[in-house]
């Protein structure tokens, strides 16, 4: 067996070992009103957090109106995160114990995320268990296909900026 055949070998079964990263940019499910977005997953310290930076059909972010706290009302969805503290669970593909804010509605569910392939499905549920909610499919991108949105990303100060809103 030659040198790249082992170094193949390693590197696919170091993948299977610890799982796919979630960490990387996602196209959310389409809405209600048929519009998706263009969101990016990182990571801080042991937890994994998300926020939305781009609208595929162009559209201008919009204030966070329907949140409960007043203070709040003038943020942009862009820049805020709205899925975070998920953490991973083992070494496997599921990622859970989180939350997901609504901008629509202003509420906060909890949140469970599994990795499928070039998948993510993100269940969330008003109930810890997960048995009393929906499962939405959001696509990783690659590369390329991110390419055009990232001159819309934000400084990530303003992302950080944005985690001192979470609840506790």
């Amino acid at each position: 067996m030659n040198y790249k055949k082992i170094i193949l070998i390693l590197v696919l079964s170091t993948a299977v070992i610890y799982g796919a990263e979630l960490e990387g940019y996602y196209m959310t499910h389409k809405g209600e009103k048929g519009q998706q977005s263009i969101v990016e997953f990182f990571k801080k310290g042991d937890k994994y957090y998300a926020y939305g930076f781009a609208n595929v059909d162009g559209s201008l972010p919009k204030k966070d109106v329907n949140n409960e706290n007043p203070a709040l009302r003038n943020r942009l969805d862009k820049g805020s995160v709205f899925v975070y503290n998920l953490v991973r669970e083992g070494k496997s593909d599921v990622f859970k114990n989180g939350k997901v804010y609504n901008f629509d509605s202003g509420k906060e569910y909890y949140a469970k995320v599994t990795l499928k392939g070039n998948t993510l499905e993100l269940r969330g549920s008003i109930d810890k268990s997960g048995f009393m909610g929906e499962t939405k499919v959001w696509k990783k991108l690659s590369d390329e296909e991110v390419k055009p949105y990232l001159s819309q990303k934000p400084d990530f100060s303003v992302v950080e900026k944005s985690l001192k809103d979470i609840k506790p």
